[in-house]
Protein backbone atom coordinates (compact mmCIF):
# COMPACT_ATOMS: atom_id res chain seq x y z
CA UNK A 1 0.00 0.00 0.00
CA UNK A 2 1.15 3.52 -0.81
CA UNK A 3 -0.14 6.63 0.92
CA UNK A 4 -0.57 10.10 -0.54
CA UNK A 5 -1.59 13.58 0.51
CA UNK A 6 -4.46 14.83 -1.66
CA UNK A 7 -5.52 18.45 -1.24
CA UNK A 8 -7.59 21.04 -3.12
CA UNK A 9 -5.82 23.92 -4.83
CA UNK A 10 -8.18 26.73 -3.85
CA UNK A 11 -9.25 28.78 -0.87
CA UNK A 12 -7.61 31.35 1.38
CA UNK A 13 -4.62 29.13 2.19
CA UNK A 14 -4.55 26.29 -0.33
CA UNK A 15 -5.15 28.67 -3.23
CA UNK A 16 -1.65 30.01 -2.57
CA UNK A 17 0.79 28.04 -4.77
CA UNK A 18 3.70 28.70 -2.40
CA UNK A 19 1.71 27.01 0.39
CA UNK A 20 1.00 24.00 -1.81
CA UNK A 21 4.67 23.72 -2.75
CA UNK A 22 5.67 23.80 0.91
CA UNK A 23 3.18 21.01 1.65
CA UNK A 24 4.58 18.89 -1.17
CA UNK A 25 8.11 19.35 0.15
CA UNK A 26 6.97 18.50 3.68
CA UNK A 27 5.15 15.39 2.45
CA UNK A 28 8.32 14.07 0.84
CA UNK A 29 10.37 14.82 3.94
CA UNK A 30 7.85 12.98 6.12
CA UNK A 31 7.90 9.84 3.98
CA UNK A 32 4.60 10.08 2.10
CA UNK A 33 4.57 8.30 -1.27
CA UNK A 34 2.56 10.84 -3.24
CA UNK A 35 1.30 14.42 -3.38
CA UNK A 36 -1.74 15.07 -5.56
CA UNK A 37 -3.88 18.13 -6.21
CA UNK A 38 -7.46 18.77 -7.31
CA UNK A 39 -7.73 20.54 -10.67
CA UNK A 40 -10.39 23.24 -11.20
CA UNK A 41 -10.69 26.58 -12.96
CA UNK A 42 -13.80 27.82 -11.17
CA UNK A 43 -14.77 27.07 -7.58
CA UNK A 44 -18.03 28.71 -6.48
CA UNK A 45 -17.42 30.99 -3.53
CA UNK A 46 -13.62 30.60 -3.75
CA UNK A 47 -12.08 33.12 -6.15
CA UNK A 48 -8.49 32.21 -5.17
CA UNK A 49 -7.53 29.17 -7.26
CA UNK A 50 -3.99 27.95 -8.03
CA UNK A 51 -3.25 26.48 -11.43
CA UNK A 52 -2.33 22.88 -10.82
CA UNK A 53 0.22 22.44 -13.59
CA UNK A 54 2.21 25.54 -12.65
CA UNK A 55 2.13 24.50 -9.00
CA UNK A 56 3.16 20.90 -9.66
CA UNK A 57 6.08 22.14 -11.74
CA UNK A 58 7.33 24.00 -8.68
CA UNK A 59 6.74 20.95 -6.46
CA UNK A 60 8.71 18.79 -8.90
CA UNK A 61 11.61 21.27 -8.86
CA UNK A 62 11.73 21.23 -5.04
CA UNK A 63 11.44 17.45 -4.51
CA UNK A 64 13.23 14.35 -5.76
CA UNK A 65 11.31 11.18 -4.92
CA UNK A 66 7.61 11.76 -4.19
CA UNK A 67 5.04 10.90 -6.88
CA UNK A 68 2.83 13.79 -7.95
CA UNK A 69 0.06 14.76 -10.29
CA UNK A 70 -3.40 16.21 -10.86
CA UNK A 71 -6.42 14.21 -9.66
CA UNK A 72 -8.10 14.79 -11.94
CA UNK A 73 -7.69 17.03 -14.96
CA UNK A 74 -10.53 17.30 -17.46
CA UNK A 75 -9.64 16.34 -21.02
CA UNK A 76 -12.67 18.20 -22.34
CA UNK A 77 -11.58 21.44 -20.70
CA UNK A 78 -7.79 21.28 -20.95
CA UNK A 79 -7.69 19.69 -24.44
CA UNK A 80 -5.70 16.46 -24.88
CA UNK A 81 -2.80 18.00 -26.84
CA UNK A 82 -2.24 20.66 -24.17
CA UNK A 83 -2.44 18.02 -21.44
CA UNK A 84 0.00 15.81 -23.34
CA UNK A 85 2.50 18.67 -23.68
CA UNK A 86 2.14 19.62 -20.00
CA UNK A 87 2.45 15.99 -18.90
CA UNK A 88 5.50 15.42 -21.10
CA UNK A 89 7.19 18.52 -19.72
CA UNK A 90 6.39 17.73 -16.09
CA UNK A 91 7.47 14.10 -16.48
CA UNK A 92 10.87 15.20 -17.75
CA UNK A 93 11.17 17.90 -15.10
CA UNK A 94 10.28 15.48 -12.28
CA UNK A 95 12.51 12.65 -13.47
CA UNK A 96 9.60 10.31 -14.13
CA UNK A 97 7.46 10.92 -11.03
CA UNK A 98 4.27 12.20 -12.67
CA UNK A 99 1.01 10.27 -12.59
CA UNK A 100 -1.62 11.82 -14.85
CA UNK A 101 -5.12 11.65 -13.40
CA UNK A 102 -7.83 12.39 -15.97
CA UNK A 103 -11.58 12.70 -15.79
CA UNK A 104 -14.65 14.11 -17.47
CA UNK A 105 -14.68 17.29 -15.39
CA UNK A 106 -17.54 19.16 -13.74
CA UNK A 107 -20.00 21.70 -15.23
CA UNK A 108 -18.63 24.61 -13.17
CA UNK A 109 -15.43 24.52 -15.23
CA UNK A 110 -17.29 24.57 -18.57
CA UNK A 111 -20.58 26.42 -18.41
CA UNK A 112 -19.39 29.88 -17.25
CA UNK A 113 -17.31 30.03 -20.43
CA UNK A 114 -20.08 29.04 -22.83
CA UNK A 115 -18.76 25.52 -23.38
CA UNK A 116 -21.08 22.54 -23.66
CA UNK A 117 -18.63 19.72 -24.17
CA UNK A 118 -19.72 16.10 -24.14
CA UNK A 119 -17.68 15.44 -21.05
CA UNK A 120 -17.90 11.64 -20.95
CA UNK A 121 -17.07 11.33 -24.64
CA UNK A 122 -14.24 13.84 -24.31
CA UNK A 123 -12.77 11.65 -21.56
CA UNK A 124 -12.90 8.36 -23.44
CA UNK A 125 -11.65 9.82 -26.73
CA UNK A 126 -9.19 12.14 -24.99
CA UNK A 127 -7.37 9.40 -23.06
CA UNK A 128 -6.72 7.52 -26.29
CA UNK A 129 -5.45 10.71 -27.90
CA UNK A 130 -3.14 11.62 -25.00
CA UNK A 131 -1.65 8.13 -25.10
CA UNK A 132 -1.09 8.45 -28.85
CA UNK A 133 0.55 11.87 -28.53
CA UNK A 134 2.90 10.66 -25.78
CA UNK A 135 3.88 7.55 -27.75
CA UNK A 136 6.20 9.44 -30.12
CA UNK A 137 4.28 8.33 -33.21
CA UNK A 138 2.80 10.76 -35.72
CA UNK A 139 -0.86 11.19 -34.81
CA UNK A 140 -3.77 11.29 -37.21
CA UNK A 141 -7.04 11.39 -35.31
CA UNK A 142 -10.57 12.11 -36.49
CA UNK A 143 -13.05 11.66 -33.68
CA UNK A 144 -16.43 12.89 -32.55
CA UNK A 145 -14.86 15.51 -30.27
CA UNK A 146 -11.23 16.03 -31.34
CA UNK A 147 -9.17 16.23 -34.53
CA UNK A 148 -5.38 16.03 -34.77
CA UNK A 149 -3.39 15.82 -37.97
CA UNK A 150 0.32 15.21 -38.54
CA UNK A 151 1.47 15.92 -34.97
CA UNK A 152 4.45 14.17 -33.43
CA UNK A 153 5.63 14.70 -29.84
CA UNK A 154 8.77 13.22 -28.29
CA UNK A 155 7.98 9.85 -26.64
CA UNK A 156 7.46 10.04 -22.87
CA UNK A 157 6.04 7.32 -20.61
CA UNK A 158 3.30 8.73 -18.36
CA UNK A 159 1.00 6.44 -16.35
CA UNK A 160 -2.64 7.50 -16.57
CA UNK A 161 -5.26 7.02 -13.87
CA UNK A 162 -8.85 7.48 -15.00
CA UNK A 163 -11.26 9.06 -12.55
CA UNK A 164 -14.96 9.47 -12.18
CA UNK A 165 -17.94 8.72 -9.99
CA UNK A 166 -18.31 5.02 -9.26
CA UNK A 167 -20.44 2.93 -9.88
CA UNK A 168 -21.25 4.95 -13.00
CA UNK A 169 -19.62 3.57 -16.14
CA UNK A 170 -17.88 6.73 -17.40
CA UNK A 171 -14.50 6.11 -15.69
CA UNK A 172 -14.30 2.67 -17.26
CA UNK A 173 -14.86 3.70 -20.87
CA UNK A 174 -11.15 4.52 -20.92
CA UNK A 175 -9.95 1.54 -18.91
CA UNK A 176 -8.06 -0.06 -21.78
CA UNK A 177 -5.81 3.01 -22.05
CA UNK A 178 -5.24 3.43 -18.30
CA UNK A 179 -2.69 2.25 -15.77
CA UNK A 180 -5.13 2.66 -12.89
CA UNK A 181 -8.44 3.99 -11.65
CA UNK A 182 -9.17 6.72 -9.10
CA UNK A 183 -12.90 6.76 -8.34
CA UNK A 184 -15.01 9.14 -6.31
CA UNK A 185 -17.95 7.72 -4.36
CA UNK A 186 -20.40 10.11 -2.74
CA UNK A 187 -22.89 9.89 0.09
CA UNK A 188 -25.26 12.54 1.47
CA UNK A 189 -22.39 14.38 3.17
CA UNK A 190 -19.79 14.16 0.41
CA UNK A 191 -17.01 11.69 -0.33
CA UNK A 192 -17.25 8.31 1.36
CA UNK A 193 -14.60 5.65 1.94
CA UNK A 194 -15.13 2.45 -0.03
CA UNK A 195 -15.19 -0.76 1.97
CA UNK A 196 -12.72 -3.49 0.97
CA UNK A 197 -15.63 -5.39 -0.60
CA UNK A 198 -16.66 -2.36 -2.66
CA UNK A 199 -13.03 -1.80 -3.64
CA UNK A 200 -12.85 -5.38 -4.92
CA UNK A 201 -16.00 -4.82 -7.00
CA UNK A 202 -14.55 -1.58 -8.33
CA UNK A 203 -11.40 -3.35 -9.45
CA UNK A 204 -13.42 -6.13 -11.07
CA UNK A 205 -15.42 -3.52 -13.01
CA UNK A 206 -12.21 -1.82 -14.10
CA UNK A 207 -10.55 -5.04 -15.28
CA UNK A 208 -13.67 -6.32 -17.05
CA UNK A 209 -13.77 -3.00 -18.93
CA UNK A 210 -10.25 -3.56 -20.27
CA UNK A 211 -8.08 -2.21 -17.46
CA UNK A 212 -4.88 -4.06 -16.53
CA UNK A 213 -5.25 -6.75 -13.86
CA UNK A 214 -2.15 -5.37 -12.11
CA UNK A 215 -3.25 -1.74 -12.45
CA UNK A 216 -3.44 0.76 -9.63
CA UNK A 217 -6.63 1.09 -7.61
CA UNK A 218 -6.55 4.44 -5.85
CA UNK A 219 -9.17 5.29 -3.23
CA UNK A 220 -10.00 8.11 -0.86
CA UNK A 221 -9.11 6.90 2.63
CA UNK A 222 -10.92 9.60 4.58
CA UNK A 223 -9.55 11.97 7.19
CA UNK A 224 -8.30 9.10 9.34
CA UNK A 225 -6.96 6.36 7.09
CA UNK A 226 -8.68 2.99 7.65
CA UNK A 227 -6.78 0.37 9.61
CA UNK A 228 -7.80 -2.64 7.48
CA UNK A 229 -4.74 -2.39 5.28
CA UNK A 230 -4.48 -6.14 4.64
CA UNK A 231 -8.13 -6.33 3.56
CA UNK A 232 -7.73 -3.40 1.19
CA UNK A 233 -4.55 -4.84 -0.28
CA UNK A 234 -6.32 -8.17 -0.82
CA UNK A 235 -9.06 -6.26 -2.66
CA UNK A 236 -6.45 -4.81 -5.02
CA UNK A 237 -6.12 -1.30 -3.57
CA UNK A 238 -2.61 0.06 -4.16
CA UNK A 239 -2.94 3.70 -3.04
CA UNK A 240 -4.87 5.55 -0.34
CA UNK A 241 -5.37 9.30 -0.47
CA UNK A 242 -5.99 11.62 2.48
CA UNK A 243 -5.88 15.23 3.60
CA UNK A 244 -6.17 14.25 7.24
CA UNK A 245 -9.40 16.26 7.52
CA UNK A 246 -7.02 19.18 7.54
CA UNK A 247 -9.23 21.81 9.19
CA UNK A 248 -6.77 24.66 9.47
CA UNK A 249 -3.53 24.93 7.55
CA UNK A 250 -1.63 24.32 10.78
CA UNK A 251 -3.62 21.11 11.30
CA UNK A 252 -2.76 19.94 7.81
CA UNK A 253 0.92 20.73 8.27
CA UNK A 254 0.96 18.75 11.52
CA UNK A 255 -0.80 15.81 9.89
CA UNK A 256 1.65 15.74 7.00
CA UNK A 257 4.66 16.03 9.31
CA UNK A 258 3.48 13.00 11.30
CA UNK A 259 4.01 10.87 8.20
CA UNK A 260 2.02 8.00 6.73
CA UNK A 261 0.64 5.18 8.88
CA UNK A 262 3.18 3.20 10.88
CA UNK A 263 4.84 0.53 8.82
CA UNK A 264 3.95 2.14 5.49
Amino acid sequence: MRYAIYVPSFGASLGDPSVLVSLGVAAEEAGWDGFFLWDHVVVPGEPLVADVWVTLGAVAARTSSIRLGPLVTSLGRRRPWKVALEASTLQRLSGGRLVLGVGAGVPQDFEPFGERASRARALSEGVELVRALLSGAEVEHRGEVFEVSGVRFAPVEVPIWVGGVWPREAPFRSAEHAAGVVPATFGPDGLVVLSPADAARLKADFVSSGGPANGDVVIWGGAALPAEVVEYEAAGVTWMLTDGGHGSLDDLRAFIAAGPPSGA
